[in-house]
């Protein structure tokens, strides 16, 4: 860890744009900062990874006059509101060795979360890679990954939180899986105010800027920051309509289908899923069953999951392309052993049951 000062920008409610335009365009810029903000007007956020079209109900979205973005980070589609004060801890890539823990770089985010809110009474404890939780309820969901010339881990403190209009935006088979959704929800997140607690957003902020303060590693230091610098403010317009452009919104199922279509006569298609403990897999893969042992011709990969670098999930389709499906667990265990590759909490035999008959879980 090279020795580095961190802006800290404590920047209260902003335009919803800019609550995702702000870290990226610090991020490509490979300038530190620590932003603390919450957005002004509701929007829905999608992960790297993930298909739209099979994630989300665009024309609920459009009813509701919900915008929708995709980050650049992984995990999974969210709707995000002024109930929720964000935190994102931008660190260039410089600063880091060559090689680093991946898990490392989520506890930046979490130790600090979880200090926040034992401060405010709340008994809360990091659960797993990515969450911080009241007993079995998430209260605060996280996500880490590389951006341009940084590394970045950002999440939020759930104040309150909107399960109608989360569950009204998601895309499910039919209104019955709609409802178990919504109870879902209700079943594994807490808020604040759940809890009983009524802190404004100003002060829950201030609670997390100090934690940080407190829980970044030694060799950094938060120095809060007036405004934000005029080349990262100049690049917000520009970042902004770049993550909410139609090409990037559907870029997985363009790519997806695009390479779909090389696809000859005479295979079989599957679309699967499996809920792995780092989050749900969905897969699109062609077999071929003539001639010999059943392979894999073709393979897609998308989900709420994280991946560490981003460009390791279109080297594993290429690693899984034309292997034998009596091999996956083992092409799958020598991928994710390599130095510098993470997708935690997925397993080789997750991705076997993802991608061998009957892999819907």
């Amino acid at each position: 860890m090279t020795a580095g000062i961190v802006p800290l920008y404590n920047l209260g409610g902003v335009d919803w744009p800019d609550s995702q335009a702000i870290y990226h365009a610090q991020a490509h810029q490979g300038q530190p900062g620590l932003n603390i903000l919450w957005p002004l007007q509701p929007y829905v956020c999608i992960g790297r990874f993930q298909d739209l079209e099979a994630e989300i109900d665009l024309q609920e979205c459009q009813r509701r006059g919900l915008p929708v973005v995709r980050r650049e980070v992984g995990g999974g589609a969210v709707y995000l509101d002024a109930g929720q004060v964000f935190y994102q801890l931008v660190l260039p890539r410089q600063w880091l060795a060559a090689t680093y823990d991946y898990r490392w770089l989520f506890r930046q985010g979490l130790d600090a979360v979880a200090l926040a809110l034992k401060r405010m009474g709340i008994n809360a404890n990091v659960r797993g890679a990515n969450d911080v939780a009241v007993g079995r309820r998430k209260i605060s969901g996280n996500g880490a990954g590389e951006v341009g010339q940084a590394a970045v881990v950002v999440g939020n403190i759930l104040l309150r939180f909107d399960y109608e209009a989360m569950a009204a935006v998601l895309r499910v088979p039919d209104e019955k899986f709609r409802d178990k959704a919504y109870h879902s929800m209700r079943d594994n997140l807490v808020t604040l105010e759940e809890l009983g607690q009524r802190p404004s957003n100003e002060q829950v902020a201030d609670m997390l800027a100090q934690a940080f303060s407190e829980t970044l590693p030694a060799g950094l230091a938060a120095q809060p920051a007036a405004a934000l610098p005029a080349d990262v403010a100049a690049l917000l317009p520009e970042t902004a309509a770049r993550l909410t452009a139609a090409d990037w919104l559907d870029e997985v199922h363009r790519e997806r289908e695009r390479r779909r279509l090389r696809i000859h006569q005479g295979l079989e298609m599957r679309e699967q899923l499996w809920k792995a403990p780092g989050g749900l897999l969905r897969c699109h893969c062609a077999i071929d069953s003539q001639g010999g042992a059943p392979r894999l011709t073709w393979v897609s990969l998308s989900g709420d999951f994280f991946v560490h670098p981003a460009a390791a999930l279109g080297e594993l389709e290429q690693a899984l392309t034309g292997v034998p499906l009596a091999q996956v667990k083992e092409v799958a265990a020598r991928f994710l052993a390599q130095p510098g590759v993470a997708l935690p909490g997925v397993r080789p035999e997750d991705i076997e049951h993802l991608l061998l008959p009957g892999g819907t879980a």
